[in-house]
């Protein structure tokens, strides 16, 4: 093993965070820069600025450029995913090796009034010895007093190095994941740029001249939240999903094609709740309100709903079901027996564990805590 003590003591797993923020911005961005593009070249044709074969080349160069910059963005937000997919693990690792690293090292006292005996000697690779102990007890004890213990200090330092040695061993393991991820995550963003080629480099394609520009739906990109929607009825003809073409049904949409899921919000949030206790979350953290909220103005209530108007979209990785969810944090906090994402209970369970890792808290979801402030929901 080549982790020690003194390398777990100096981890700051929290700085992964920092970094996963940063990245999240950086695609964002992107995302946004490009749709600008592509928005704004398209209104000179609309605006009859210019037409004709030159119109139409630009306008394909921007869809190439988009694609090569949505390879991009993909790949900078799985590094975000990777950068936070093992932060709550190596947190653990680290409390729980210094933590029973202090247990070993502290003295006790085994009975009321009586003198406190030294704690154990844990080295920097895990080794527990009870020498210190068993020097006291020859001291401060008689003979055989002091021999009983003696075998009694031995066998406590060796089951005390078989817990600190096995907890550095995970310890090393979540770092390896992490590294890996990373790594691996770092590789697609390194093919991704260099993808992209030389920005000044005009690509030969074959050009219609006749291509004309289309109006677009989306709304204005200076709007940063999502479609928000009632619960009382989700479209025109209380069908229960948004009537909106810019949600699955459109042309293009991801989204299944067959009958949709049965039941109602209320009730795959029950199930969903009911899913992350047996994965060991407390009850009290998982607000059934708050989740409604979220998914009253993410998706209406739509199972099979997809976003087909923000930067994600653009991106080439849209929103998708109840929570709104893109398919790699969906992947990246999805339960395991649950691993659909158009499911409602799947995605509302992969929705909550992110929200929970990114925020600490439902409640300080940004969109619930603005409703719960008085203001206007905000996507997430």
């Amino acid at each position: 093993m080549t982790l020690s003590l003194d390398d777990v003591a100096k981890w700051e797993p929290d700085h992964l965070t920092t970094a996963a923020n940063n990245a999240a911005k950086i695609s964002t961005d992107l995302d946004t820069a490009v749709r600008k593009g592509i928005e704004d070249t398209a209104k000179l044709g609309t605006d009859k600025t210019w037409s004709g074969a030159a119109a139409a080349a630009a306008n394909t160069r921007m869809e190439t450029e988009k694609t090569r910059a949505s390879a991009v963005s993909q790949a900078v937000h799985d590094l975000q995913t990777a950068f936070t997919a093992e932060v709550d693990n190596l947190n653990r690792a680290k409390r729980n090796v210094l933590s029973l690293r202090d247990l070993a090292t502290n003295p006790t006292c085994p009975a009321p009034g009586a003198k406190t005996e030294p704690g154990f000697h844990v080295a920097a690779d895990g080794t527990v010895d009870a020498d210190d102990r068993i020097a006291w007890y020859k001291v401060n004890l008689n003979e055989s007093e002091a021999n009983q213990l003696t075998d009694q200090a031995t066998l406590d330092a060796a089951y005390w190095q078989t817990k600190i040695v096995n907890a550095l061993a995970d310890a090393e393991a979540a770092a390896d994941r992490a590294k890996n991820q990373v790594g691996e995550a770092v590789k697609k963003l390194q093919t991704a740029d260099d993808g992209l080629g030389d920005p000044n480099a005009v690509a030969s394609q074959t050009q219609n001249t006749s291509t004309t520009t289309t109006s677009t739906t989306a709304p204005s990109t200076n709007n940063t939240s999502k479609p928000s929607y009632t619960s009382s009825s989700h479209n025109s003809n209380g069908s229960g999903s948004p009537s909106s073409s810019l949600y699955s049904g459109s042309t293009g949409s991801s989204a299944p094609t067959g009958a949709k899921p049965t039941g109602d919000v209320a009730k795959w949030i029950e199930d969903a709740k009911k899913a992350l206790i047996a994965m060991g979350y407390d009850p009290k953290d998982i607000d059934e309100n708050a989740i409604a909220l979220i998914i009253e103005h993410e998706s209406a209530g739509d199972p099979y709903a997809e976003n087909r108007w923000d930067s994600n979209w653009v991106a080439g990785h849209p929103s998708k079901g109840l929570m709104q969810t893109i398919d790699s944090t969906f992947n990246a906090y999805k339960a395991p027996g649950h691993d659909d994402i158009w499911n409602p209970v799947d995605n509302i369970i992969a929705g909550v564990r992110y929200s929970i890792n990114t925020y600490g808290s439902l409640g300080n979801v940004p969109g619930v805590a603005a409703v719960n402030s008085g203001g206007a929901y905000r996507g997430y």
